[in-house]
């Protein structure tokens, strides 16, 4: 197994994070960009220090989350959803639940809303909003 795919899975034992859901390409690059520009010559070494410096991990979280968030961000995609998977959901759905997961300041589950209100009732859907907590903090 690489330097990296042991980094992800450190990670994920250590934060619950699972950076293996991302685009590897784009996510590697990232990391590697980070780690790189603080000294580190392989991913071992970085997550170690990572373990002992709170600031440098801190830092590691805010570079590898998005921290993006606006009304209809990325507006192809809700017009999938909108013009093609709603309308199919609902002919046989009685009642949706849906979960806006990363969703940082809450733009993205106030949208979803707009949108679910232009297909059903407020009372046949509910929505789960989540993001990155602090307890991903505490357990460093």
């Amino acid at each position: 197994m690489d330097d990296y795919q042991t980094f992800i899975q450190a990670i994920y034992k250590k934060t619950g994070i699972d950076l293996s859901l991302y685009k590897e390409a784009q996510m590697k690059r990232r990391l590697t960009s980070l780690r790189d520009k603080r000294g580190f010559r392989s991913f071992e070494a970085y997550y170690q220090a990572l373990t002992k410096d709170q600031e440098l991990f801190e830092e590691f979280l805010q570079r590898m989350t998005i921290n993006v968030s606006e009304f209809f961000r990325n507006r192809p995609r809700w017009d999938v959803l909108d013009q093609k998977l709603l309308p199919a959901l609902v002919k046989n759905t009685p009642k949706l639940k849906v979960w806006s997961a990363a969703c940082s300041t809450g733009e993205e589950p106030y949208s979803l809303s707009i949108l679910l209100r232009k297909h059903l009732r407020s009372d046949r859907f509910s929505i789960l909003a989540t993001d990155l907590d602090q307890s991903i903090l505490d357990r460093a």
